[in-house]
C-alpha cells in the first residue's frame, strides 16, 4: 500500500506532473497493481479507496476557545468570592 500513498503524494507535490501525460506516464511507470493503475487513470477515487479498504470519510469539529475576557471575569469573580468570606 505504502507505493500507492507514495504515488499519490508525488502527484500532489510535483508541479511537473501538471499535464494529462505526464501524469499517466508517472502512473504507467509506477510499481502498483495494474488494477490501482486503472483505477487512477479512470479517476476512480471511491473505488481506489475500496481497493485500499481505507475510510474516505474525514470527521472534524471545532470547539471555541475562552475568551480571554470571560476567563478574567470569572477569575475576578471567584477572588472576590473569596474576600467576602469570613471565619467567625
Amino acid at each position: 500500500m505504502s507505493n500507492i500513498i507514495q504515488l499519490l503524494e508525488r502527484m500532489g507535490q510535483d508541479a511537473a506532473l501538471q499535464t494529462e501525460a505526464d501524469k499517466l506516464q508517472t502512473i504507467e511507470e509506477s510499481q502498483i497493481s495494474a488494477e490501482q493503475k486503472e483505477l487512477l487513470i479512470n479517476r476512480k477515487g471511491d473505488e481506489l479507496a475500496e481497493s485500499l479498504k481505507t475510510s474516505k470519510d474525514i470527521i472534524c469539529f471545532l470547539i471555541p476557545a475562552k475568551d480571554e475576557e470571560e476567563e478574567n471575569e470569572s477569575e475576578t469573580n471567584e477572588e472576590s468570592d473569596n474576600k467576602s468570606v469570613v471565619n467567625q
